[in-house]
């Protein structure tokens, strides 16, 4: 099958990450040194500010001149529209102006993100020339710093949207979407009624930049997050799949919980992520299970974890609690989720414990007290 040719992006962070990598001892990549968090810090206020730069002076480019020009750069013009069957008072020049800056914007913030990514990645040392997973572990960081998502979920028959309609995956991802535009409109609304209805239009609008640069560093902190846990989590897949491996080798009870574990993991995350890929191939590989494409799901699995054995009730447990873990962060739903299955019995861990371990894993000091417990 002919490799499909990288994009000029793709092309560009596999240069930068290829080049002048530092490299150390996986099982070491979970454990942050205080050198390699100094360094992380740096990183992430040079994005941040970057990133927030972008945004608000976006804002301030886009309307500052509209309001200062008007008509004499940007005049209406009225256009015929066939659908409408009448004309409309367009602003042509306004609109060209306006995609042609975000054009410029999502370029500037695509560049600083692989740039992030790249210095994370030689600031922990997670890439080693040497490794035959090398061009995998290049690749999973290329889509990290291009914000693509990492659908290889699919290929071991793992969806982060079961349950949803189709039409409700793509309700879910306009919502995800438009929450910059969405805040930035309320914001509007709420400057006007601060400032009065005769406040200068082109107040209001600048006065929006805040909230673009905000959106902006919120972008980048999930993609350097992204690529923080991405460099840490592979040792600890392997450690953990190992030491399932050594409990329950052989076992059918374990061996049939994997996949309805995984699928549970992956629905309360109800995204894609590289880590729990990893996590899947892993399990799936030690024990020995053939990959589906289109396994059957129980969807009332968890209701029935009481009904296996002790040693396979915590088990499972714990890689649901691995599994959610594992990319790096606990959202509100998952919060919910694990208040619920802790009253249901599924989890004997408390939220607190699991905020303490979430909070330990992500400052780069692994996560030996929920692999221990």
């Amino acid at each position: 099958m002919k490799k499909k040719k990288r994009s000029f992006w793709e092309r560009y962070a596999y240069k930068q990450l290829s080049k002048n990598v530092r490299t150390q001892q996986d099982d070491n990549l979970s454990i942050l040194s205080d050198q390699e968090k100094e360094a992380l810090r740096k990183i992430r206020i040079s994005t941040y500010l970057k990133a927030g730069l972008a945004g608000a002076l976006g804002i301030v480019l886009l309307y500052v001149p509209y309001h200062i020009f008007g008509e004499t750069l940007f005049p209406k013009r009225d256009i015929w529209i066939p659908i409408y069957e009448d004309y409309m008072s367009l602003e042509i020049e306004f609109l060209i102006y306006s995609i042609v800056l975000v054009f410029i914007e999502i370029w500037y913030l695509t560049l600083i993100n692989i740039q992030a990514v790249d210095r994370i990645a030689k600031a922990c040392g997670c890439l080693n020339p040497n490794d035959s997973n090398f061009e995998e572990k290049v690749d999973s960081l290329i889509k990290v710093g291009l914000e693509k998502k990492h659908k290889e979920l699919v290929k071991v028959g793992i969806n982060p949207y079961e349950g949803l309609s189709k039409w409700g995956v793509v309700a879910f991802q306009i919502v995800v979407k438009m929450k910059a535009a969405i805040s930035g409109f309320i914001w509007k609304i709420f400057v006007s009624k601060i400032l009065g209805r005769y406040a200068f239009r082109m107040i209001v609008d600048v006065l929006g930049a805040p909230i673009y640069a905000a959106w902006n560093i919120y972008a980048s902190r999930k993609v350097m997050n992204e690529a923080r846990v991405r460099v840490m989590a592979p040792p600890l897949i392997n450690n953990f799949s190992l030491q399932l491996e050594s409990e329950f080798k052989g076992n059918e009870e374990f061996q049939s919980i994997i996949y309805p574990t995984l699928q549970a993991i992956s629905v309360s995350k109800r995204s894609f992520h590289y880590n729990h890929f990893l996590l899947a191939t892993s399990l799936l590989t030690r024990f020995d299970i053939e990959v589906q494409t289109d396994p059957d799901y129980d969807r009332d699995f968890l209701k029935k974890v009481d009904e296996l054995s002790p040693e396979i009730q915590k088990a499972v447990s714990k890689l649901i609690v691995f599994g959610i873990l594992i990319d790096g962060g606990l959202s509100q739903i998952e919060k919910r989720s694990l208040i619920r299955l802790k009253k249901e019995g599924v989890l004997p861990y408390s939220l607190d414990e699991v905020k303490v371990w979430s909070n330990n894993y992500f400052e780069g000091k692994g996560m030996n007290d929920l692999l221990e417990n």
